[in-house]
């Protein structure tokens, strides 16, 4: 009866050394940490070769911070790190972090910091590339404000074992900032640190004044608009319905139509008076041709039968 158990542990040490070989080819080597300590010479690449303690813009900060998160640079209070863009050599901790993104001449600590920093008046003095330290325990970058009215900003820093560079997202208000509480952290700024000239567009606002031109330009403009508005047409006058309603003589000569009344001694068979009458009585008016109806005379019967 074979017993195959007896094979097991050769077949486990097998397994094993495999196991190792392929961990270390899947470990990344970390060829740039060294336990040695050793002073930077050069501020690499991201440094555009200045010398270490020499003078370094916020955007050179935050780009040096931005290298480490990249290369997930491990944490460590023992090991240096050092490559072409940072240059080196600067400890993997907290402190060390900030005193690589501020390319300094050696890896201080949180108790040194403070020295080559002016220590800010308050929070909402930060800007991109200060730094938050608590002497004590802790120091991280501060990478900018996100929402500077709600007090979110965004860091970098190097916080434990077993953890690499980051970025984070915080608010200067909450009562622990990285695990540590906020009012231990004091606000710093690189006494070196420097602005570039393109960060600063300064010539650029004397533009400004310009801005009236076009309200200038924009007053003559109101009456070319005002004339070309159309002008309101006059209303059409209303049509008289006949010519006979407009007329004032066809009102005054209408009442000369209807025929002269009969004198009330006249018979009616005659309309108008005898020519006898009106010939052998030298007193009676004669009409006038356009003067209207002639006036009425009384006689007597006996001088309209006879004639006298």
């Amino acid at each position: 009866m074979k017993r195959p158990f007896i094979r097991r542990p050769k077949a486990m040490a097998a397994l094993t050394g495999l196991a190792l070989a392929v961990g270390l080819a899947v470990i990344p080597a970390q060829a740039q940490s060294t336990p040695r300590y050793e002073r930077p010479a050069s501020t690499g690449s991201i440094g555009k070769d200045a010398a270490p303690g020499g003078p370094v813009t916020r955007e050179q900060v935050i780009a040096r911070a931005r290298h480490w998160v990249d290369e997930t640079v491990p944490y460590s209070q023992v090991h240096w790190w050092k490559d072409g863009a940072t240059g080196g050599s600067y400890r993997q901790d907290c402190s060390g972090f900030v005193s690589m993104a501020w390319q300094l001449k050696e890896s201080l600590t949180t108790w040194s910091l403070p020295a080559v920093a002016d220590k800010l008046s308050g929070f909402d003095q930060l800007e991109a590339g200060d730094a938050l330290n608590y002497s004590a325990a802790h120091a991280i970058l501060f990478g900018g404000w996100t929402d500077k009215a709600k007090g979110d900003f965004v860091y970098y820093s190097q916080s434990r074992s077993g953890r690499p560079a980051r970025k984070d997202k915080a608010n200067i208000h909450d009562r622990k900032i990285a695990g540590h509480p906020r009012n231990a952290y004091a606000p710093l700024r690189y006494k070196k640190l420097t602005t570039t000239q393109a960060s600063a567009p300064i010539p650029a606002k004397p533009a400004a004044p310009a801005q009236p031109a076009p309200t200038a330009t924009a007053a003559p403009s109101a009456p070319a608009t005002a004339l070309a508005k159309p002008k309101p047409k006059p209303k059409a006058k209303p049509k008289p319905s006949s010519p006979a309603a407009q007329s004032p003589r066809a009102t005054t000569t209408a009442p000369a139509a209807p025929a002269p009344a009969p004198s009330a001694t006249k018979p009616p068979t005659s309309t108008a008076p005898s020519p006898a009458i009106t010939a052998g009585r030298p007193g009676t008016p004669a009409p006038s041709p356009s003067g209207g109806c002639a006036p009425t005379v009384r006689i007597s019967f006996w001088t309209w039968l006879f004639g006298f």
